[in-house]
């Protein structure tokens, strides 16, 4: 890509978003004032619907009287206003029709369909382009293409025939035919069903391209994952390059041009060696943008190796299939500055949620560097949500809090007291690894509630004893986590136990989720889990302390 296409790209792109991006700024120099007028808006749009009459919005002038009269909901309450308005059309949780449901399996993976408004679709695409124009404005990745992965925009549809599918593949697809033409996969590409053959397809695209400048998806896995599949089937896809050609995939794709330079190329490269990696593919990309916390940490250090030294890691932000949280407004110290202009939100803090306390807080009464769970309302039907997530306030713009996912609510365990938490447990690993040296394809540790202790389970292909991981893990956590380290020290919780999984074992894991219902390009692997709760096969009749 020519570099004054770059520039065009950059100057239209600041031309429209310069005004709507100022307006957030000055809308987070009073974020009490603001989020007062999303909540009033919200409200009085919704007051006439079932759910607006039954929890009296005609009367909510203030925030107090929102609380009172509406309780917290998960998803499971929402539900049967969700599926009246979805089957008949009854103004039930919103005054505005429902176009669009995005399909979640949250963490059980039972698929849930997140209703989305036209306001909600524009609130999105709005916010994904203020997230584009901080990038363009801090950094120089766009300079060539981008290498995008999404989801499918359409899965399915309601009996009405409302499309349901991914919150990202909907963007993808409405973006301008010039804004697409920097995109090196056409949004096509994602509705591959087989999801070995979509990453193939995926691959053929963006390996065609070699000035790729920008690397983005949600989930860091999702790119470990696909240069396997490239590895693994490298002689298919070069010759695809090479003669202009697709798999059959059962739709119609984009056709590609003959590239046989590029093949030849990227044969050499092989034939050095052995196996690609995206150093070798794409040396000059300069950011990969992704979620850097909670369990994806793990991801990420993968995905680091296989990248050039001086690729730049990005945060996406905050982001999930029912909103749109945060924008990285701050690359360098990576500060993302929540939605407030859209989205109402509250908070409780983890020790007084977890007690059963509901001490709710507004954003502007959030505390530098402590923990709350969070809670929206949105313009497309969320009232008072309870997303089951974790974050952490991280710093402020002008008196904004900054804020940074850190793990799902559910993932702590707790067998004796210790309250170990996933993010202590994806640290503990990280040190694990720099420690020993090691490089583990695949883990995670299950609190074993019948025998008092945790099974550590890892997917190593080197050399390794057994004794000197759990050991030293278990020390680790005991540094990290002074409950668990008391409970370990009066023998309340029983030592570490050790189970070494088969070669495969994660991807094996993580199909037959994604099988079960989970979608691919959401997929979390879970690092800390209840043994009792696990869908992971396990033969732990040769495990060991």
């Amino acid at each position: 890509m020519g570099m004054f296409t770059y520039f065009l790209f950059k100057t239209v792109l600041t031309v429209k978003q310069r005004p709507f991006y100022r307006a957030m700024m000055n809308a987070a120099k009073d974020p009490n004032l603001t989020q007062e007028e999303v909540l009033k808006r919200i409200v009085q749009t919704n007051r006439d619907t079932e759910f607006g009459r039954k929890h009296q919005f005609n009367g909510v002038e203030t925030v107090e009287q929102y609380r009172n009269q509406v309780p917290v909901h998960d998803f499971e309450l929402l539900r049967p206003y969700i599926e009246k308005q979805r089957d008949t059309g009854a103004e039930a949780l919103t005054a505005e029709p429902v176009v669009h449901y995005n399909r979640t399996s949250g963490t059980t993976g039972t698929p849930k369909d997140v209703p989305i408004t036209q306001t909600g679709v524009g609130e999105t695409r709005q916010l994904s382009q203020l997230g584009a124009y901080a990038l363009i404005q801090q950094t120089s990745i766009f300079t060539g293409k981008v290498f995008a992965i999404g989801g499918a925009a359409v899965e399915g549809r309601t009996s009405s025939g409302t499309p349901i599918g991914s919150a990202s593949g909907l963007i993808y697809r409405q973006q301008s035919r010039f804004v697409r033409t920097r995109y090196a996969i056409p949004p096509e590409a994602f509705d591959v069903q087989d999801s070995e053959l979509r990453y193939v397809v995926m691959a053929i695209y963006g390996l065609h391209e070699q000035k790729v400048s920008t690397m983005a998806t949600a989930n860091p896995s999702t790119f470990v994952r696909l240069l396997e599949v490239i590895n693994n089937n490298i002689d298919d896809i070069l010759t695809h390059i090479e003669q202009g050609t697709l798999p059959d995939c059962q739709i119609s794709l984009p056709t590609v041009k003959p590239n046989p330079a590029r093949a030849e190329q990227l044969r050499n490269l092989i034939s050095k060696s052995q196996r690609l990696t995206y150093t070798d593919i794409w040396p000059k990309v300069k950011g990969v943008v992704v979620w850097c916390g909670g369990s994806c940490r793990f991801a990420v250090s993968k995905l680091r190796k296989l990248l050039p030294s001086k690729t730049q890691i990005i945060e996406l932000g905050y982001n999930a299939s029912e909103v749109r949280g945060t924008i990285n407004v701050d690359i360098d110290k990576n500060l993302c500055l929540p939605s407030l202009q859209h989205v109402y939100f509250e908070f409780v803090t983890v020790d007084d949620w977890e007690n059963n306390e509901q001490n709710f807080l507004g954003l502007h009464e959030l505390q530098e560097d402590t923990f709350y769970y969070i809670f929206i309302t949105t313009s497309s039907g969320l009232y008072r949500y309870n997303i089951n997530d974790v974050v952490q306030v991280t710093g402020k713009i002008h008196t904004t809090p900054t804020l940074e996912f850190v793990r799902k609510g559910r993932g702590v365990t707790n067998i004796t007291g210790e309250k170990l938490t996933e993010s202590q447990v994806m640290e503990g690993m990280e040190r694990l690894c720099s420690d020993l040296a090691i490089d583990p394809d695949f883990f995670v540790l299950l609190a074993d509630e019948l025998e008092s202790s945790y099974l550590l389970c890892v997917e190593l292909d080197s050399a390794h004893d057994p004794d000197t991981l759990t050991h030293s893990f278990d020390s680790i956590l005991k540094e990290l986590n002074i409950e668990y380290e008391s409970k370990r020290k009066s023998e309340r919780l029983g030592a570490m136990r050790y189970h070494r999984l088969p070669a495969g074992a994660g991807y094996a894991y993580r199909s037959a989720l994604i099988s079960a219902g989970q979608r691919d390009s959401q997929f979390k692997y879970q690092h800390l889990q209840y043994l009792r709760t696990t869908s992971l096969p396990l033969d732990t009749s040769s495990s060991t302390e």
